[in-house]
């Protein structure tokens, strides 16, 4: 039974990193529109790229960001909803109901990480360096990967499980590499 539901949980860890890589672009995507469209909204930045940090922490710690859902469509589209696996995709649009300050002063952080108080003060280093937008969104998420990891947090230990680190960062680094520069305030863009 157990090697099911390792195998099981393996399945599970690819479908979710490859449920990370379409999150991925798909921000990336939104991002660049907002962008181009000459868009200089700070509270519409932080909404997209917390949709991102939300939906791609496995330990269920970030502040939950509200986002809207749509049908995929598609020729198995029904098939899939009746199976229940849902046939929804994320909408990368801006809504009113987020908030940032509640958002930037909301707990980031599983439990656990407290009793760790190095990685603790770190990530709450890394949070005010992203927060101030001295940092990215990714090098929020990619310091969130390292110091989860050393930690043994059950959760995300387990749905990572099976993963090719290496692999996983590489791509992530891949798809966000055009990533416009939307760090620093001073630059007139945010």
């Amino acid at each position: 039974m157990k090697l099911i539901k390792d195998s099981l949980f393996k399945y599970f860890n690819r479908f979710s990193v490859n449920q990370d890589y379409e999150f991925a672009r798909e921000c990336l995507k939104a991002l660049e529109d907002q962008y181009h469209n000459q868009e200089r909204n700070i509270d519409k930045l932080f909404h997209l790229e917390g949709i991102f940090l939300d939906l791609t922490d496995r330990t269920q710690s970030h502040p939950r960001v509200p986002f809207g859902v749509e049908d995929r469509g598609g020729m198995f589209g029904d098939f899939v909803k009746e199976l229940g696996f849902g046939n929804q995709k994320i909408v990368w649009k801006y809504t009113e109901v987020f908030n940032l300050d509640n958002y930037a002063h909301a707990n980031w952080f599983p439990a656990k990480l407290v009793t760790y108080e190095r990685e603790y003060e770190e990530m709450n280093r890394t949070k005010i360096l992203y927060i101030s937008r001295k940092i990215s969104f990714m090098e929020y998420f990619f310091k969130r990967l390292d110091v989860y990891s050393g930690i043994s947090d059950p959760d995300f230990d387990r749905f990572y499980n099976g993963i090719d680190w290496m692999k996983y960062i590489k791509k992530l680094k891949d798809i966000t590499l055009n990533l416009p520069d939307l760090k620093d305030q001073k630059s007139g863009i945010y």
